[in-house]
């Protein structure tokens, strides 16, 4: 049964396919001088009709994404564990660093390929074929017999990586606009509590268990129990874009990036991951510089390195739900304005410190901050983005924070050994004012 919603702006073709059940028939459509007149109560009720399952969807989708980052976040680092395990003793960070470099590459660019297929067959999907296959391939890593062979597993995670990014494209494609805000928001605390338990987890287990591949055998677990959750209890209103789906990469792009703000919102987009998830490493080589002589060794080194990621991680989960609030009260724009203001000033200090302590300190204070920019960026690129291509403008930016993962270590790698980490994060300063100022200047010329 297919329901027509009007707008002033576009009209969008609804089926109404929720993986076996039908959903509830729409049966009046009100116009937007009904709704401004409507009560709060009504307004609910409209939403339960548009939307039947957000509620739902809400209880499941950041318990899927905990599990999902928690297996991703569990084994991942001790990818060179096992590559040193297959016989490469030298040059080990060269095969590493290449391999992982591969895997952003193959993730930057599969997943606009499959935000297209998103919006032409469906976003539940989407979030299933990325569980799946992720699981299916990290069970299949330790049976690797070289390191080549190795390398192309890995390829295969990233082929299939982006359960996040799916996973927001089918909340906000689900979910009343006036609701998003804290659904992003509680849907990225499953994953920021996630990301801060695996590594943890991962050492933990790591100490007791024979042999490190089974880390990544109970990695697949995780992912396929995501897979489960998502597959049974979450459904979906489907929200399809007219015409046959077309192999595209450039042209989607061209497409989206014709909008004043789409531009700018993948550049902070790839901001946002470069200070978040791409400094991560940096970090720890930080601590590792910071620590005095008297004071070094694997226990000190250890825990200051992990002090450094928790107070990241927990600080942002934290905030996280307090920021979704804001989104759902406030204009967005201006609260990613806001937000990254916030994430430039809280890398100054990194310019100045002299302690892990204070290091501790700034990563705190950048992950209250900061907290808002992620779901900030998906809610504007929802809103911006031209009818019908919502889930491939999520997943351009998904793949703009992917390659952004990548190349903050490697330039990083660069800038470090010849003018220092700090000159390193003096550029990231500059870089997210800059990104900040044309994000204001696309507003005021819209």
């Amino acid at each position: 049964m297919g329901v027509v919603f009007k707008t002033s702006r576009t009209t969008t073709h609804v089926r109404n396919v929720t993986g076996g059940r039908a959903a509830p028939p729409v049966r009046r459509v009100l116009s937007s001088a009904a709704v401004m007149q409507s009560s709060p109560t009504d307004a609910g009720d409209g939403d339960d009709r548009r939307f039947p399952y957000w509620r739902r969807n809400l209880k499941v989708i950041p318990l899927s994404n905990l599990l999902a980052s928690l297996g991703f976040g569990l084994a991942w680092p001790f990818l060179p564990l096992i590559v040193r395990g297959l016989g490469v003793h030298e040059n080990l960070a060269t095969w590493v660093g290449w391999m992982v470099l591969g895997f952003y590459i193959v993730s930057f660019t599969m997943n606009p390929i499959w935000g297209g297929i998103a919006d032409h067959y469906g976003r539940k999907i989407m979030v299933l074929r990325a569980t799946v296959g992720m699981g299916i391939a990290f069970t299949l890593l330790p049976f690797a017999p070289s390191p080549m062979w190795f390398a192309c597993l890995i390829m295969i995670v990233g082929f299939f990586n982006g359960s996040t990014a799916a996973s927001l494209t089918l909340l906000v494609a689900n979910t009343p606009p006036r609701r998003i805000g804290s659904a992003l928001s509680l849907s990225q605390t499953g994953t920021l509590v996630g990301q801060t338990m695996g590594p943890g987890l991962g050492a933990l287990l790591g100490a007791v268990v024979d042999r490190i591949h089974w880390l990544f055998w109970l990695s697949g677990v995780f992912l396929l129990l995501a897979s489960a959750l998502v597959a049974v209890f979450v459904r979906e209103v489907k929200q399809l874009a007219a015409g046959r789906w077309r192999l595209q990469w450039i042209g989607p792009l061209r497409e989206l990036l014709r909008v004043p703000h789409i531009g700018p919102l993948y550049l902070l987009a790839f901001i946002f991951s470069m200070l978040w998830g791409g400094n991560i490493t940096i970090m720890s080589i930080y601590v590792l510089q910071l620590l005095p002589p008297q004071a070094a060794g694997i226990g000190a080194e250890a825990f200051w390195i992990g002090a450094a990621a928790v107070a990241l991680g927990v600080s942002g989960a934290v905030a996280m739900p307090v920021w979704g609030r804001v989104l759902d009260r406030y204009d967005p724009a201006r609260v990613l304005a806001f937000s990254t203001a916030a994430a430039a000033l809280t890398h100054v200090p990194l310019l100045f410190i002299q302690t892990p302590l204070q290091l501790v300190l700034a990563r705190v204070a950048f992950g209250i901050g900061a907290a808002a920019m992620q779901p900030a960026i998906v809610r504007l690129l929802k809103d911006h983005s031209p009818p019908g291509m919502d889930a491939r403008a999520i997943s351009y930016g998904s793949s703009f924070q992917f390659i952004a993962m990548g190349l903050a270590p490697f330039t990083a790698g660069l800038i470090g050994p010849a003018l220092g980490l700090r000159t390193y994060f003096g550029l990231t300063v500059v870089l997210t004012v800059g990104a900040l100022w044309l994000w204001r200047r696309s507003g005021r010329r819209a």
